[in-house]
Order: C-alpha cells, then sequence, then structure tokens
C-alpha cells in the first residue's frame, strides 16, 4: 500500500531540504507546421502537403500536416496527454517499479486505455520511461526521509538544555540514547558525527556569547572610569583601589580591567595631543600671518622707493622698527625680521637682474656722452637714461634704477682704492729694494746710529736710488732705522715681546677663523629654518 505521509519539516532548514520532481513538459507543435498545414487545407493541394510531411522533423510537425491534408493518408492522431494516460494506467494497475514488461503488461492488457498507445513499441518505452521515474521518486523520498531524521536528530539536541559544548558523546548516549529520534539515525557514526557538528556550533554560539559578554563588561566598565574623571595624568594603583568595591570592577578579571584603563588612557592622550596639535596649527597660521604682513610692508616700502636690492638691513630697519608689522615678525618663532628681509632681497636680485641687462644695454647705448662719478646726482642719471631709452625702460621700476647707479659708483670706488694699492705696492717694492740694497752694501755697519749723509754717500748712482725721490728715499731709510731700532731694542729685552706678539696673531687667527666658521653656521641654520616654515605653511594649507 502507499507509505504514510512524513511528517512536516520542524524548521526552515528540513523544508528547504524538500525538493518536488519537476511536472513533464507537453511537446509543442512548431508553428512553421502550423502555418504549413493551414496552407495546404486552404490550397487543396495534396502534394504540397505530402511534401511539408516529408520536411518535417518532428512527429508533431508530420501529425499536423496530415490532418490538414483532406487527400493524406490517414495517420493515428494523438492526444496530447496519451502518455500520461498510460503511466495513469501503470500506477492505478497496482504495477512495481521492480517488475519486468511483460509482468506489467499482463495487469494492463485488458484495460481500455492500453490502447492509448498505438504500438506495442510506444507503450514498452513509456513504461520503461514510468518505471525509471518511478526509482528515482522513490530514491528522493528515501532522501527527503534522512534528511528529516538528520533534522529532527539535531532538533532533539536543541531541545535538550543540559547539552552544553563541553558535554562528550558517550554522556549524550546515556542521556538520550531511548528517544525515539536519536535512534531513528541508525549508523552510530553518523550519529556522533552529527553530535560533534551540533557541539562544535555550540562552542561557537557560546564563545560567542563569552565575548559579546566581555565586551559589555569592559564597556561598563569604561563608562566608570569616564563617570569618575579619570584623565591621562591619573595612576592605576590609585584608580583601582579607588573601583575596587564597584560592580562594573568587580565584574571583569584584573587584566581585563588594566586593558580597558590603557585604552583609555591612550584615547585621551590621543585628543589631548590632537587638541595640542590644534592649538600649533592655529599659532603657526598665526606666525604666518605676521610674516605676510611683513612681507606686505617690505613689498610696500620697495614700491616706495624707500629701498632697493643693494640696501643694507640695518638701514631699512631704521625706517619699519616702529611698524606694527615689524613688531609681529618679532612676536612669531619663525624667521626673524632680518631673514625675512634677505630672503625679499633674494627675489628681488632675480628681477634686478632681468632690469641690470637693460640698464647696461642703455648706457653702452650712451657712447660716452655720460659717464657716472662719485658726484652723479639721481636725477641726472635718470635724466641721461630715459634720454637714450627706445621703451625699454618701461616695466623698469626706479629702484632698479637706484640700485644701478649705486652699484656703477661702488665699482669706481673699488677702482679707486685698487688703484691706490697697486700704487701702494709699487712703492712698497722700490722701498724695499732701496732697503734691501742698502742692507747689502753697508752691512753689520748699519745700525741705529747710521746718518742719512752716510746713507746717502753709499747709495749715490744706485738703480735703486735712481728710481726713486728724494723725499722717498729719505722715507725708505727713516723706516729702515726704525726697524733696525726696533730689532736692537727687541735683541736688548729679548724675544718676549715678540712671542706675545706671535700669541696675540695666532689667537687673531683663531677668533677670525672661528668667526668665519660661526657665519657659516648661522647661514645654514637660516636655510634650513626658512625650509622648515615653507613645508609648515604647504601642510597647513590657506
Amino acid at each position: 500500500g502507499p507509505a504514510a505521509a512524513p511528517a512536516a519539516p520542524t524548521d526552515a532548514l528540513a523544508a528547504n531540504m524538500e525538493v518536488d520532481a519537476p511536472a513533464p513538459t507537453p511537446t509543442p507543435v512548431p508553428a512553421a507546421a502550423t502555418v504549413a498545414a493551414v496552407a495546404a487545407s486552404e490550397q487543396g493541394v495534396t502534394t504540397a502537403a505530402s511534401q511539408a510531411a516529408g520536411a518535417a522533423s518532428t512527429a508533431g510537425e508530420a501529425s499536423a500536416i496530415a490532418a490538414a491534408a483532406s487527400t493524406a493518408v490517414p495517420e493515428p492522431v494523438y492526444e496530447e496527454s496519451a502518455e500520461a494516460k498510460f503511466m495513469g494506467l501503470l500506477t492505478a494497475a497496482g504495477v512495481k517499479d521492480s517488475m519486468e514488461w511483460e509482468d506489467a503488461m499482463k495487469l494492463i492488457i485488458n484495460n481500455p486505455s492500453y490502447r492509448v498507445l498505438a504500438s506495442l513499441g510506444e507503450r514498452k518505452a513509456t513504461f520503461v520511461k514510468w518505471r525509471e521515474q518511478k526509482l528515482e521518486e522513490r530514491k528522493e523520498e528515501v532522501q527527503r526521509k534522512s534528511r528529516q531524521i538528520k533534522v529532527e536528530f539535531v532538533q532533539l539536541l536543541k531541545e535538550t538544555e543540559k547539552l552544553t559544548s563541553r558535554t562528550r558523546f558517550p554522556k549524550a548516549v546515556e542521556m538520550l540514547g531511548e528517544e525515539a529520534r536519536w535512534i531513528a539515525v541508525e549508523d552510530e557514526y553518523e550519529r556522533e558525527e552529527l553530535f560533534e557538528e551540533y557541539a562544535l556550533s555550540l562552542e561557537r554560539k557560546e564563545a560567542a556569547e563569552r565575548r559579546a559578554l566581555r565586551k559589555q563588561r569592559m564597556a561598563d566598565f569604561k563608562e566608570l572610569l569616564l563617570r569618575h574623571g579619570i584623565t591621562v595624568r591619573s595612576q592605576w594603583r590609585k584608580v583601582q583601589v579607588q573601583l575596587d568595591d564597584e560592580p562594573e570592577s568587580k565584574a571583569l578579571e584584573k587584566i581585563d580591567r588594566l586593558a580597558v584603563y590603557e585604552e583609555l588612557a591612550r584615547s585621551l592622550e590621543a585628543e589631548e595631543e590632537q587638541q595640542r596639535q590644534r592649538v600649533r596649527d592655529v599659532e603657526r597660521r598665526q606666525e604666518r600671518k605676521r610674516r605676510d604682513a611683513f612681507r606686505g610692508l617690505l613689498t610696500a616700502k620697495h614700491a616706495e622707493g624707500a629701498f632697493h636690492v643693494r640696501s643694507h638691513w640695518r638701514d631699512v630697519s631704521k625706517l619699519l622698527v616702529s611698524t606694527e608689522e615689524y613688531q609681529g615678525a618679532l612676536l612669531q618663532s619663525g624667521s626673524t625680521p632680518t631673514e625675512l628681509y634677505e630672503d625679499y632681497i633674494e627675489q628681488l636680485n632675480e628681477q634686478y637682474q632681468s632690469h641690470r641687462k637693460t640698464l647696461k644695454a642703455l648706457m653702452a647705448a650712451l657712447h660716452g656722452s655720460f659717464s657716472v662719478s662719485f658726484e652723479t646726482k639721481f636725477d641726472d642719471f635718470d635724466k641721461a637714461l630715459r634720454a637714450a631709452d627706445t621703451g625699454t625702460l618701461e616695466g623698469v621700476p626706479q629702484s632698479s634704477l637706484l640700485a644701478f647707479l649705486e652699484e656703477l659708483q661702488d665699482k669706481l670706488a673699488r677702482d679707486k682704492a685698487e688703484e691706490e694699492r697697486r700704487v701702494e705696492r709699487y712703492r712698497r717694492a722700490a722701498m724695499d729694494g732701496y732697503q734691501d740694497t742698502l742692507r747689502g752694501l753697508m752691512g753689520a755697519l748699519l745700525s741705529s746710529i747710521t746718518t742719512w749723509e752716510e746713507v746717502s754717500a753709499v747709495m749715490k748712482g744706485k738703480p735703486a736710488a735712481e728710481a726713486m725721490a728724494a723725499d722717498e728715499q729719505r722715507a725708505a731709510y727713516d723706516d729702515l732705522i726704525a726697524s733696525v731700532k726696533a730689532a736692537e731694542v727687541a735683541e736688548a729685552e729679548g724675544d718676549e715681546r715678540q712671542k706675545s706678539e706671535k700669541k696675540k696673531r695666532d689667537r687673531d687667527r683663531r677668533r677670525e677663523d672661528e668667526d668665519d666658521e660661526e657665519r657659516r653656521r648661522r647661514k645654514k641654520e637660516k636655510k634650513s629654518k626658512r625650509h622648515r616654515e615653507e613645508r609648515e605653511e604647504g601642510e597647513a594649507g590657506p
């Protein structure tokens, strides 16, 4: 008889494991065959219907065309459900899926529905198909029941509150071994495997619950710390004594309490550092504004002609010392007003070099009709250049003209000083030649008491004397006698003084070397400070 319907699944997992066999789909009649059959019927042409039937690739096409052609040879016409009716006959007649065709035919051959299929071959093929479907359905039913048994087994484990993740399988056998749902799983190994999987899932669940509980308790302890005003300067030794009796503290292990405290301390320290950083950012922006204001003051004063690229800071500072921008630049920790001025002059110098080429070309265009001297006034210089200008002075500021005039006059001063040094070197060389000749002629007879008349007599007619005027010869004599007298005094008094002077010279030389080193160090520090400020301004943004 038919098997009893299995119990409905107890949860969604069992319901999802149910898989129904798909219903058979009837074979549709192709549209091309239908069109061909209608055309043949309307025209009454038997040969056209025969050709359409011959071209059809399926039994459905051939049947449709044969029915449409009145003159065609009649063929059996099968209803769409003939196969299904035959399969229903097999089921109703009690045919078993374990029977062979000959045994099944004995049970159904006398039934009128036996002939719904025209040929024996079709009936046998349908029987084979029906038997395969029944076997598949029985296999699926066995699998479904097996799944249901496993689901109910797991449900039994869930309903047993005494089971924990630490319960071992033998203990579970003692507790549930007599239960029907336990016994329904016949394979002992499969039963143990299902139990172990459930125990593992239970262990994961319990671990997740423990983590969640610990996390909540740590959050409660953190709130407790915040309520008691914990700061980055609080000491854990004092805090734990103060909160030891609080429920939130007792609910946690000591190591967890310490972890919460350290995490909170780091968070508070990070917030405090962020606040300090915000203050530093504000201060940097203020300092940058002060530097920008001072640079703006320099730009305005330069545009007014108060200074130019060759002006010295000691002169410019006198014009700016009383201004608010100068005082503000003194209050910031970045570049000093002196360093800001030097940076500004470096920028001006780049512009001045291009203007300088223009001004040099104009001076060359004057062809000597105008020359600069120490007495040349700026107005005269400006007038002369503009008279020779052909439009190149447009865009050249007055400060560049003033700087160029000062440069030319400085060059005149350097040339004059160089000429004076050249004349002095020549005079000194002539004097040294005169004195060397005199020393060579007189030798040891030369002393501090040697008279000018004696020297004149010895040097008369000598080339070194002829090359010098009389007053120059007398000056060379006086200088030589003074050095001889100093040598005699030094010799008499010993060389202590010379040693002292030598020490002084060495000390002065070392001091000069140290000053040079200090200047190089200060220049390096200034460059490093300027680069640091530029980087901070770039990070701070506008």
